[in-house]
Parts: C-alpha cells; sequence; structure tokens
C-alpha cells in the first residue's frame, strides 16, 4: 500500500478509526495510505480483532504513524475486584500502545460507581 504524498500541510492529519467503524483494521490502514493520510488513531477493539503484531506490522508497511490508541480507563470501577481488572486492563493498554508505536493512549476515566454519589473519592481512584 502506498499513500499519495502529503500536501498543503495535511503532515498531522490523523484518521480517528472510528470514522470508519465499519471498516476492518486492514481497510482502514489501506483508506488512509490511499488517501494520502499520514497517520491513524486505532481502537482497542479492532486491533484486537486483527492481532496486536498483525496491526502494527500493517500501519508500519503502509507508513502509518500510529497517532493514538483509543481507549483505557474506566479506574472508578465499582469495588476492589473490578479496580484491579480495571488496572490490569490499563497496564495491558499501555503495552499495547508501545507495540504498536504510540505514546498516546486515549483514557475515558469513568464516573461515578453506580449508585455512589462520591465524586471526591471518584476523583481519588482517577488519580490514583
Amino acid at each position: 500500500m502506498s499513500g499519495s504524498p502529503v500536501v498543503n500541510g495535511l503532515d498531522r492529519l490523523s484518521l480517528n478509526q472510528i470514522t470508519t467503524k465499519g471498516w476492518s483494521l486492514p481497510e482502514a490502514v489501506r483508506g488512509c495510505a490511499d488517501a494520502g493520510i499520514p497517520a491513524i488513531g486505532l481502537w482497542r477493539d479492532k486491533v484486537a480483532e486483527t492481532g496486536l503484531a498483525r496491526s502494527a506490522k500493517l500501519c508500519r508497511d503502509a507508513g502509518l504513524a500510529v497517532s493514538s490508541l483509543c481507549r483505557g480507563g474506566f479506574l472508578t470501577a465499582d469495588g476492589p475486584e473490578q479496580r484491579r481488572a480495571a488496572l490490569a486492563d490499563n497496564l495491558l493498554a499501555i503495552e499495547e500502545a508501545a507495540e504498536l508505536g504510540t505514546d498516546t493512549l486515549v483514557l475515558v476515566v469513568g464516573g461515578l460507581p453506580a449508585g455512589s454519589r462520591d465524586l471526591v473519592g471518584a476523583r481519588a481512584a482517577v488519580a490514583d
């Protein structure tokens, strides 16, 4: 796959993969390369469908930078077991981002746990 040269200052343009939600990761990579878009913001579910190593290779082979990986977070989980699971998933997301070559992991940190009104506690959980 080879995209057209980047012109008109579009060298910082990145397509967020959710924009082409109906496309597989290989289709989104091909679409970016064909349109001359130099970077893509990937989503973890699409990376998981394709496989981490294959996703990274597809982007590299197409000459695409991975601008971000979406998403980690959900740090305000209800209860210690759910919190441990959320933290483990975020550590995995960091490893995935590194493998894909991006230093940007988009976080959706979460809101209040079900039935809670403890905004200070939720903020503390995110800060921790």
